[in-house]
C-alpha cells in the first residue's frame, strides 16, 4: 500500500483530534499511546505466554476502542454541560472536575496497571511499590465522587 493512502487519513484525524480537543489533546494523546502500548505489550506477553489468539486480541481491539470511545463521550459531555449552561438550563452536575479529563486519567491509570502485568508476562520484574501505587491510584479515583 501507498505510505502516502495512509498519510493522508492520518493527519486528518490528527488534525480533526486537535481540533475538537484544543488545549487536551496532550490527554488524548496520552490516552491514545497507553492504550497502543497495552495492547502491543499484551500481544507480546500473549505470544510469549500462551501463543497469540486472534480471539483475545479481537477482544482486546474492541476494548480498546471502547476505552477512546468513552473518552471522547467524556470530552462531549464537558462540551454539551457548559452549552447548556450558557443556554440558561440550570442543573447540578454532582462533581466539579470535567468528565473528559476524569475519564482519561482513569483510562490512562487502567492502561498502566495492564501494562505492568504484560511485562511482568514477559519476564520483566516491575517494582512492588509501582504497581501498588497504580491500583491505589486507580481504586481512589473509582472512589471518587
Amino acid at each position: 500500500m501507498d505510505i502516502l493512502k495512509l498519510k493522508i487519513p492520518f493527519a486528518t484525524a490528527g488534525g480533526f483530534v486537535a481540533a475538537w480537543f484544543g488545549h487536551v489533546w496532550e490527554l488524548a494523546a496520552l490516552v491514545f499511546v497507553s492504550i497502543m502500548l497495552d495492547y502491543i505489550t499484551g500481544l507480546l506477553a500473549g505470544r510469549a505466554t500462551e501463543g497469540l489468539n486472534s480471539k483475545r486480541a479481537k477482544k482486546g481491539l474492541f476494548k480498546k476502542v471502547g476505552f477512546f470511545s468513552l473518552m471522547v463521550l467524556g470530552f462531549f459531555l464537558d462540551v454539551a454541560f457548559n452549552e447548556f449552561v450558557a443556554l440558561g438550563f440550570s442543573f447540578e452536575i454532582p462533581f466539579s472536575l470535567p468528565i473528559g479529563l476524569i475519564i482519561s486519567v482513569w483510562i490512562v491509570m487502567t492502561e498502566a496497571i495492564s501494562i505492568c502485568e504484560n511485562i511482568q508476562k514477559l519476564g520483566v520484574d516491575i517494582p512492588p511499590w509501582l504497581l501498588n501505587l497504580l491500583v491505589k491510584s486507580k481504586n481512589d479515583s473509582d472512589k471518587k465522587k
